[in-house]
Order: structure tokens, then sequence, then C-alpha cells
């Protein structure tokens, strides 16, 4: 049984290995709780992996530290699972509200027919 509500989430995120810098990839967020987010990538994680997540790709308002708890090849990608580290309660609280933030204006400008 899940520790919260995990919501659906549709954006680009930059994720990278902590300890390399340099294997930055663009990854689908598929959905995200309060333990942490979900994601498509074309990178292979191995479970325990230590990522930085740029939340959303472009001119990121965040950046969360996770590790890797599932990594499930899916045709040509992987699912990958990460949990949060190092995080409070109240800061997991916040990055859920920084994702409704992000979702709610994503909506608004597709129903304003804006898709910049």
């Amino acid at each position: 049984m899940r520790e919260s509500e995990r919501l659906d989430a549709s954006y680009i995120v930059m994720v990278r290995m902590t300890s390399a810098k340099q294997f930055d990839a663009a990854a689908s967020m598929t959905s995200l709780c309060r333990g942490g987010p979900c994601f498509v990538s074309t990178l292979n994680r191995q479970q325990g992996d230590k990522v930085d997540i740029d939340l959303p790709s472009t001119q990121p308002v965040a950046t969360r530290k996770a590790r890797v708890i599932l990594d499930r090849p899916q045709r040509d990608k992987f699912s990958v699972g990460t949990e949060f580290v190092g995080m409070k309660d109240a800061r997991r609280a916040r990055s859920i509200e920084m994702h409704r933030a992000i979702y709610t204006y994503q909506k608004m400008n597709y129903a304003s027919g804006d898709t910049q």
C-alpha cells in the first residue's frame, strides 16, 4: 500500500547522476507523490543510484535529490521510480504543491491555445 497519493505528472525534467555531472538526460515525469517522482528515461539507472532532478527541465524552479528504487525496461527506455532523500515532510509537501502549480499553469496555457 502506498504511503501517499500519487499524482499524474506530464512534464519534462532533467535527471543527472549526483556523482557524475556529465550524464544528463531529459526524462518524462509520469507521476509524483510525497515519496518521490517516477519518470521515463533513455538512460538505465541502477537501484540505489543517487540522482539530482531539475523541476521542470527548462528554467528549473527546484532541484531535488533522490535515490533510484525501481528501474524497469520499457520498450527502448526505462521506467524509473525514485524516492526523495534528505527532505523533511514539509519540504516534500511543498514539492507536491509546486507540481500542482506547474500542472495548473500547463492546463491554463493549453486551454488558451498557448502551447509554447
